[in-house]
């Protein structure tokens, strides 16, 4: 047995089975979604399920997705836009990615540079999943 953690996913109605392959379920979601979007949760995600969303990735499903620290990782905020992957850390309870800061006060600059990918991954995402408006 892994190291389980909270995942969530919004990906396209048609990549749901595949996504409740891997111990996702459909579940309501909080505010209204485009037609044709679904959200799924897995309360007990091996590993944030992060090794199976990679290989969706490389298959080109699209979607925005994040799982919460386990044991022996980090939070994190994953996306696809069908073509790009994108994985950064993040806190448990913060939507957005965070960047670590060196003992020098700078910012990691390998850091900031993911999850600038990051955000103009979840764009492409968005879009491609039918969000027509640019809050996220």
């Amino acid at each position: 047995m892994g190291d389980r953690a909270y995942a969530e996913v919004i990906c396209r109605a048609e990549d749901v089975e595949v996504f409740e392959h891997l111990g996702f379920g459909v579940q309501e979601h909080w505010k209204e979604l485009p037609p044709g979007v679904s959200f799924l949760v897995d309360e007990e995600a091996n590993y944030g399920n992060c090794s199976s969303l990679r290989e969706l990735a490389e298959r080109g499903c699209v979607f925005i997705a994040r799982h919460d620290a386990g044991e022996d990782y980090d939070a994190a905020r994953l996306v696809c836009d069908g073509e790009t992957f994108s994985e950064v850390d993040a806190m448990v309870h913060e939507p957005r990615p965070c960047v670590a800061v060196n003992a020098n006060g700078l910012v990691d600059k390998k850091q900031l540079q993911a999850v600038k990918r990051y955000w103009r991954t979840v764009v492409r995402a968005r879009q491609k999943l039918g969000f027509v408006d640019e809050e996220m």
